[in-house]
């Protein structure tokens, strides 16, 4: 896929980096197509850091959290009517095993596009979720 067939999504700011990367405070969300759930979260600090992120919603319909009270401030939303977007963090560990960091999704002000990731409370969510289902295989 080339970079024309992205959408741009915008430019961010994590105030206080993601958890490993807190040198780095500035990236570009990119859509890798229209309509897609998957997007590309880059550094514009540092060539070659990027992530896999996904809409989760897209993939667990009943995926649904309280943002902590501290994490609102922070990312100043301040109003319930706030645009806030959520994405996930994929990782791909082999060719049939990708997950998706349920418990700690990076939380968007569109308003004012900070950003944060935050390490819910929530026992019920995985770090390595897996991102599809395996089918069952069936002995012939």
């Amino acid at each position: 896929m080339t970079n024309e067939q992205q959408v741009e999504i915008g430019k961010l700011f994590f105030e206080e980096g993601i958890p490993g990367f807190g040198h780095l405070q500035f990236f570009h969300l990119l859509q890798k197509e229209e309509g897609s759930p998957f997007f590309s979260l880059q550094s514009l600090e540092e060539e070659g850091v990027s992530f896999l992120v996904v809409d989760p919603f897209f993939f667990f319909s009943d995926y649904e959290f309280s943002l902590p009270v501290q994490a609102k401030a922070s990312l100043h939303i301040e109003a319930e009517d706030t645009a806030v977007m959520v994405v996930n963090i994929v990782t791909i560990r082999g060719e049939n095993n990708i997950t998706v960091n349920l418990k700690a999704p990076i939380v968007i002000n569109q308003n004012n596009r900070m950003a944060k990731q935050v390490i819910l409370n929530e026992e019920n969510f995985e770090v390595r979720q897996p991102l599809f289902h395996k089918k069952a295989v069936g002995k012939e």
